[in-house]
């Protein structure tokens, strides 16, 4: 009974919170207090036509409502750290003001992510799980000319609680430098600040960026024994992160960045504690493009309500007829983590880790093409954690590494009468690998924390994915879509045990084939 209580405790406090929230912004002067980007989705179908309930992993129910880990595919979703699958709102109180000091302009937001997927789980989830801050700040920008203020201006933007939205690299899925580098013994968020200028002339627009953000990380200082109790303390660690940015005659972009972070001390060997573990490394951009615009991650924005703000309905894709513009990047990243050697007792070595990616995007009349590969190395995929063993360097001697890579296209055409778009998507993965010596074991790398570890004698296979659907919008703000799915996994292992359930008979493969559906009606406001 505790815990249930505990739980609808929880469920009060986060509608405690949007009425809150409702009630201020019900009140509010103009440009301030607005409901943004809210997502709702309802999702029917299935992700394994050919499996039910604890057949396979991941876990596929037969047919049902609700969202599933299986309808996710490797090339989704690359720029958003989000599925687009998700019930969730950012409840946004903004409020912009002129300052007294001419040419300045004040400006400040506390933004409030609720997912009502977490709330609606019956696993009594924290009140973390359910509302987070997702970018709160405060943001004073003075301009030089106050003709174009938009165009010549610095600004200095404060993070009081979460800098997620302030890292390196360009493409999402591969960005990094965001509050998880801080690792598993932070303490609470990454607060922090950023210093920008922008500069916009005639045929040269010009970027520069530096700031930094603290987090406090567990980390210990004097190493217990059966005399003396271990000594932690949760201490202040810093990240410095910059970058400039130049887009030459409105065609072609260069971007480059560096970052160095903290992330605590050494625990594991008696001889390292109190030696530092720190990242530092860089990103690199750079796109050519005729008609199309730079691609941002929304999930690098900050909320703002006011006319050029982009929200959730403005940023549909929009078409002209008859028009080809196209567009081309390319960006590569490299990280080097100062981790602990397993070949030398107690001594340190710089791990690196790296990842590309080239995108290509066509658009002509009503039709869009879209290509991307990627490629990262297995440090780069464990760069959080950090490493395949906490805090340790891989060992080069008796062992190997594969890195993830994959090429992915999409193709869709939109009938603008009816505003019905059929789209088709596929791609090849090969992922990353682990492989050990003496016995010979592979482990599938899916992610930080997704493994498969394959029977003796077998290598990695590649993965194939196909998805076929259509989408269908009722208004600016509602859409129905509708997609058959297709992956080929040869990969996918699990333990067996005998009959009697006690005794493990060793790793055996699942069935590769997966054949899935499913029926989405979303609203985006």
């Amino acid at each position: 009974m505790r815990n249930l209580s505990i739980g609808r405790g929880w469920n009060r406090l986060a509608a405690g919170a949007v009425l809150a929230l409702a009630l201020v912004a019900g009140g509010r002067a103009a440009y301030a207090g607005d409901f943004m980007d809210t997502r709702l989705t309802w999702t029917f179908g299935d992700d394994d036509l050919m499996a039910n309930a604890g057949e396979v992993i991941p876990d596929s129910p037969i047919v049902g409502i609700g969202d599933r880990p299986g309808y996710e595919m490797f090339m989704d979703n690359l720029n958003s750290r989000t599925s687009g699958r998700e019930n969730l709102t950012h409840l946004v109180l903004y409020k912009k003001m002129p300052g007294f000091l001419k040419g300045l302009t004040t400006e400040a937001a506390l933004v409030l992510r609720m997912d009502m997927g977490a709330l609606t789980e019956g696993n009594n989830p924290g009140v973390t799980d359910v509302l987070q801050d997702d970018g709160s700040y405060l943001r004073a920008a003075y301009t030089w000319d106050r003709d174009n203020p938009d165009d010549k201006y610095f600004a200095l933007t404060l993070f009081p609680f979460s800098t997620e939205r302030f890292r390196l690299g360009y493409l999402y899925d591969i960005s990094w430098g965001g509050g998880n580098i801080f690792t598993n013994n932070r303490s609470g968020l990454a607060p922090g600040l950023k210093f920008d200028v922008h500069a916009k002339m005639k045929h040269v627009v010009a970027d520069a960026f530096v700031g930094f953000k603290t987090a406090r990380i567990k980390q210990v200082v004097q190493e217990g024994s059966q005399e003396v109790e271990q000594i932690s303390v949760k201490e202040t660690n810093y990240g410095v992160l910059g970058g400039v940015g130049v887009d030459l005659f409105d065609w072609v972009r260069l971007d480059a960045g560096f970052g160095y972070f903290q992330q605590g001390k050494f625990e594991r060997t008696a001889l390292m504690i109190g030696q530092p573990v720190f990242s530092f490394g860089l990103s690199s951009r750079l796109t050519v493009r005729q008609g199309l615009p730079i691609q941002t991650s929304i999930d690098y924005k900050l909320y703002r309500n006011h006319p050029d703000a982009l929200d959730a309905s403005s940023s549909r894709e929009t078409y002209k007829k008859d028009k080809f513009s196209w567009s081309v990047s390319a960006e590569y990243n490299h990280v080097w983590q100062q981790l602990e050697s397993i070949e030398q007792y107690a001594k340190t070595k710089l791990q690196p880790a790296w990842a590309g990616a080239v995108q290509v995007q066509f658009k002509y009349d009503y039709m869009r093409i879209q290509l991307v590969g990627l490629i990262r190395n297995l440090e780069y995929i464990l760069m959080n954690v950090p490493s395949l063993t906490p805090f340790v360097a891989i060992p080069e001697a008796g062992t190997s590494t594969t890195p993830e890579y994959f090429a992915a296209a999409t193709i869709d055409y939109r009938f603008d009468s009816a505003h019905v778009t059929p789209f088709i998507t596929g791609g090849v993965q090969v992922p990353a690998t682990f492989i050990t010596d003496n016995p010979r074991t592979v482990q599938v790398i899916r992610d930080q924390t997704r493994r498969d570890r394959l029977p003796e004698g077998y290598g990695a296979k590649p993965i194939g994915q196909l998805r076929v659907g259509a989408e269908w919008e009722l208004s600016k703000i509602f859409s129905v879509v509708g997609t058959f799915q297709y992956a080929r996994d040869e990969n996918q292992t699990r333990l067996e045990y005998d009959s009697s359930g006690q005794r493990v008979v060793g790793r055996q493969f699942q069935n590769p084939d997966k054949f899935g559906f499913n029926v989405m009606v979303m609203a985006r406001f």
